[in-house]
């Protein structure tokens, strides 16, 4: 790896930071309808004027804005996924990044004992961070399109009931549903995240709601409301150390009915812990906010077989632009 390749990673965070910042300004949705003049566009922010073209100018270097001879405009990126009123948009996740700044300033303290710098409650704690977090999942789910992907591939042809267990904002369920019009499904999850689903699937599945059921529950704690054809895990056994994912196993079983499936997407990593990249790195934000980490097929598996489920296979997502996979398994 060369000098430039090392500098740019050590330095990340001032384009990260700049990203952040024009989003909680609203820069990219003051160009959505047209370019403006550097002094034009810091006047509807309401920002000073030469700040405001340093941060625009910056923007334009990093690709995401031009620069014209009547002013900044966005790019096709920049309209796709960082105006807020694009079905596509990854400001949620961002200002989700954002919010976690102090946490990673944090990162040496948790390497150094371990522990999460902050209490590892999926921001249930406070209605505003947990708002923050679910909108956050929706909107990179929605922009990369892993839910869509998702409901394409997974065979739901036998099931007549599907457990998002975790479920947050119902992104994946609400395309599972269309895919499937047999289907009826229900989210479980714990009651500060409901509440914010309830809202996301007011605002963009008004039409799926009577085939929705929402259900508080605590898998670390509490037995299943009822019994399921299918269930459906995306990006939860990564918040959670070993001995809950293997509980958490046992807990889909019973829940499960004879035949039934469970499906488990995430970072799958291999062997050596590595790859995907992008699961080793997220690891990181793992040690700072819960008690997980990334897991490979092997240990995925194991939890998966010493239960009682059929042997798993793995599907792995394209890549790009997904860096995740797929673990299914049958109950006998």
């Amino acid at each position: 790896m060369d000098f430039s390749k090392i500098a740019a990673m050590a330095g990340g965070h001032a384009e990260a930071r700049a990203i952040q910042t024009a989003i909680r300004l609203g820069l990219f949705d003051a160009l959505a309808n047209a370019a403006r003049a550097g002094d034009e566009l810091a006047d509807a922010l309401g920002c000073d004027r030469r700040a405001t073209t340093l941060l625009a100018d910056a923007l334009t270097a990093l690709g995401i804005l031009e620069k014209r001879p009547n002013g900044y405009a966005l790019t096709t990126g920049a309209a796709h996924y960082l105006v807020a009123s694009s079905p596509q948009s990854l400001g949620a996740m961002i200002l989700f990044d954002a919010a976690l700044w102090n946490e990673w300033g944090r990162l040496e303290d948790a390497i150094r004992s371990g522990r999460p710098v902050r209490p590892p409650d999926m921001f249930q704690a406070d209605p505003a961070a947990a708002e923050r977090f679910i909108r956050a999942m929706d909107s990179l789910v929605r922009a990369r399109g892993d839910a869509a992907w998702t409901a394409a591939h997974l065979d739901l042809s036998h099931a007549r009931t599907l457990v998002d267990l975790g479920g947050g904002p119902g992104t994946y369920l609400v395309e599972f549903l269309r895919r499937w019009p047999h289907l009826r499904g229900e989210i479980w999850d714990l009651p500060a995240s409901l509440k914010v689903a309830r809202q996301i699937l007011a605002e963009r599945a008004p039409d799926l709601q009577e085939r929705i059921g929402l259900s508080e529950f605590d898998y670390r704690a509490g037995e299943p409301p009822r019994a399921a054809d299918a269930i459906f895990l995306s990006n939860i056994i990564h918040s959670e150390d070993e001995a809950v994912n293997a509980r958490l196993m046992r807990t889909c079983f019973r829940a499960l009915r004879p035949g039934g499936l469970i499906a488990i997407k995430d970072h799958v990593m291999d062997d050596a812990m590595t790859t995907p990249a992008a699961g080793a790195v997220f690891s990181l934000y793992l040690l700072l906010t819960t008690r997980g980490r990334d897991y490979s097929f092997a240990e995925i598996a194991r939890w998966i077989t010493t239960t009682g489920f059929d042997q798993p296979q793995i599907t792995a997502l394209p890549n790009p632009p997904f860096n995740s996979s797929i673990v299914n398994a049958v109950r006998a």
